[in-house]
């Protein structure tokens, strides 16, 4: 996942000592539009939308490839002990009957579409797991509003599961909204610290006034 991140930027602080505003003023600015500001992430990133990909996405299929690996298993064991009893080998149990040539080939022909279906699902899950490694983002991204009021009001707030991919300058209302997951090292909370800005939108800003 590739995107626009401002290359030159200042801290909250120094934004708010070169305007001679505290940094909870400078957060509360919204005219004639809020500034973009960005805190640093290193983790999974994943389209809002992408349920597939998001964290617990492949619950259904994982739930199904147990219960398929288990019917599979209990299946598999019948019919080694019906190959076994129509040899002469192994005597039932009173609570097994033996089955009709008809319905070993049925139970054997349901064996083998489990089989299929669990080699599906595992290879299905296995390059989940791997494309999941492919959204690794390592950089800036815009905090969302909510995350902005909440440091204006608190100094800080909890480290957000969701943000916005940087807009480029050319098109910018090109946003993208993310879920984040997994950001090392664990961070439990973002302050205002941990926010910049990009020089473009300040120079922008301070020609607007």
């Amino acid at each position: 996942m590739t995107s626009y991140a401002p290359q030159l930027t200042l801290t909250l602080a120094e934004l708010a000592a070169r305007w001679n505003m505290t940094a909870q003023q400078v957060l509360l600015l919204d005219a004639p539009h809020p500034l973009p500001m960005y805190f640093y992430y290193d983790g999974l990133v994943f389209d809002f939308g992408d349920k597939w990909l998001r964290a617990n996405g492949d619950t259904r299929e994982a739930q199904d490839l147990e219960s398929h690996q288990q019917h599979l298993s209990s299946l598999d064991i019948d019919l080694q002990r019906q190959a076994l009893h129509k040899r002469g080998l192994l005597k039932l149990t009173q609570w097994e009957e033996a089955l009709s040539d008809e319905e070993l080939q049925r139970q054997q022909a349901e064996a083998e579409r489990l089989r299929k279906e669990v080699t599906r699902l595992s290879t299905l899950l296995k390059e989940r797991t791997e494309e999941r490694q492919r959204h690794v983002r390592n950089g800036l991204l815009r905090a969302a509003p909510r995350t902005l009021h909440e440091i204006a009001r608190h100094g800080e707030t909890r480290f957000p599961q969701f943000a916005f991919l940087p807009a480029r300058p050319e098109q910018p209302s090109d946003r993208l909204l993310v879920a984040l997951e997994d950001g090392f090292p664990l961070k439990p909370m973002l302050t205002v610290a941990d926010l910049v800005v990009s020089m473009h939108d300040v120079t922008a800003a301070e020609a607007a006034r």
